[in-house]
């Protein structure tokens, strides 16, 4: 079943996305009714609907490559990732559950009783879809509390970015208005947006926008998230806020701060300064106390003045998951997670420490998909920003065969296409060297060995393999 903000389309919908999730996931380009009903648990009318719709919707859109016989069963050609973006996108256009969503949470589609009239639907049918759908996201997502409208800005932001974040936001009528904030705030705030995050904050901007206009919902100062700036960068931003949105001078105060928020809490200006946040305490004794687990952990000194890009990043995810912006919507499968510890042990016991010390924090709390979620990153973090000499977690090969280099070369490329293992191939042995792999047992030689045929069998890999996660295990001696 589809996971995530999925769950916000009907059966349907959901059942499309399960189909062409099966056939990635799979690599599969065809397959018959009855393996269809069977794989997904669903009637052969299920599945002979499901099937026609999908072979429609390639009709109708050259980016798809979907045909449907019942003889010769649902055929799916060049199935990407990108696929699975746009048949969403494509759904979340069409849904009514979306449109019903979009309607009572940001007023699209004019007032309840216009969007009723359109849509010819009832009143009940609308609140019962409504209900579902929120039922159906704390379910999916139970640290979404969604108790104040910050929280719900938040949420909202994610989920449209989520459906519609490959394109321009649907919603004509105030697209100029969007398009010149988003222009003001980037060089007010001196700015340097990626395409992707440049996109993300013209979403934060619509939400702002519509919450206001249509749902008259603006922030009061239980909203503030920050102490009060001082600096001219800030009114600027709230004399905008006051002048084109139609706010009262407060209210643009408590809007800006939103904004200031957003934007320091990723880091995105050299203009804001994280000690404005209220939780700015917490928030280093969090980092504090990571990097104090790296220093006993790996006997490095002075983490902080050693490592100071690595801090720097890592006190910005700590003001992520602080902050009610924080949100993860992938989903990390428990077996992504086992090869990663299989094969970067160290790493991994680091980042698992620090969600230990994160959650002592408490509030936001964070359900264990999230959790899970914010190991990776936490994992990526490390693995990207600190020096492979300190964390010494690589396991050394050397390959040296009697054929000579020629085979050598050939075989230390093999290798090194082992992706995900944490290997280092050497030349020659050295006292780091784990691993001689040779067509020779030499007893001269102290360090562990393997032997393989020239050229290597099916079972030489796999017995390599069983090796590599036994070396890592052992040099994960600590939790």
């Amino acid at each position: 079943m589809a996971k995530g903000f999925y769950c916000l389309f009907d059966e349907n919908e959901q059942l499309l996305i399960d189909i062409v999730q099966y056939f990635f996931q799979n690599n599969i380009t065809n397959i018959s009714l009855l393996k269809l009903k069977k794989e997904l648990t669903i009637s052969a009318y299920q599945a002979n609907i499901a099937c026609k719709q999908l072979s429609t919707i390639s009709d109708n859109n050259e980016q798809f490559s979907f045909s449907f016989e019942k003889s010769r069963g649902l055929t799916l050609n060049n199935v990407t990732t990108q696929t699975v973006v746009l048949l969403t996108m494509l759904l979340a256009k069409n849904s009514l559950n979306i449109k019903i969503f979009l309607n009572d949470a940001l007023g699209m589609g004019g007032s309840r009783k216009s969007f009723l009239k359109k849509a010819g639907i009832s009143q009940s049918t609308y609140y019962r879809s409504k209900k579902k759908m929120f039922y159906d996201l704390q379910q999916e997502f139970p640290d979404q509390k969604m108790n104040n409208e910050i929280e719900y800005r938040a949420l909202l932001q994610h989920i449209t970015f989520f459906f519609f974040g490959n394109e321009q936001f649907p919603l004509k009528e105030s697209s100029k208005q969007v398009h010149d904030m988003l222009n003001f705030l980037i060089l007010n705030w001196q700015l340097k947006p990626t395409y992707a995050e440049k996109r993300q904050l013209s979403y934060f901007l619509v939400i702002q926008l519509l919450r206001i206009k249509n749902k008259q919902m603006i922030l009061g100062s239980e909203d503030d998230l920050l102490t009060r700036p001082s600096n001219s960068y800030f009114a600027r931003t709230k004399d905008y806020l006051s002048k084109n949105l139609g706010l009262t001078e407060e209210q643009a105060y408590h809007e800006a701060l939103f904004f200031n928020a957003y934007i320091m809490t990723y880091n995105a200006s050299p203009l804001t300064k994280q000690p404005l946040f209220k939780r700015k305490n917490e928030i280093n004794k969090v980092t504090n106390q990571q990097l104090k687990n790296i220093e006993t952990n790996l006997t490095v000194l002075e983490c902080r003045h050693k490592f100071p890009i690595f801090t720097e990043k890592l006190t910005s995810l700590n003001t992520q998951t602080l902050s009610p912006f924080f949100f993860i919507n992938t989903c990390l499968e428990q077996e992504a997670i086992a090869r990663c510890m299989n094969s970067y042990p160290v790493i991994c016991s680091l980042a698992k420490n620090f969600i230990r010390i994160r959650q002592k924090v408490g509030s936001p709390s964070l359900s264990l998909q999230s959790l899970q979620q914010l190991f990776y990153q936490y994992t990526v973090l490390i693995f990207s920003e600190l020096p492979e000499s300190v964390l010494d977690d690589q396991i050394h090969i050397v390959a040296d065969f009697s054929v000579g280099s020629i085979y050598n070369r050939f075989i230390q490329k093999r290798l090194v296409k082992l992706t995900g293992s944490n290997i280092v191939i050497d030349s020659k042995i050295t006292k780091k060297t784990d691993l001689f792999i040779s067509d020779k047992f030499y007893s001269g030689v102290k360090t562990k060995q393997i032997t393989w045929n020239c050229p290597p069998t099916a079972q030489d890999w796999h017995l390599l393999k069983s090796l590599l996660v036994s070396f890592h295990s052992k040099i994960n001696n600590f939790n």
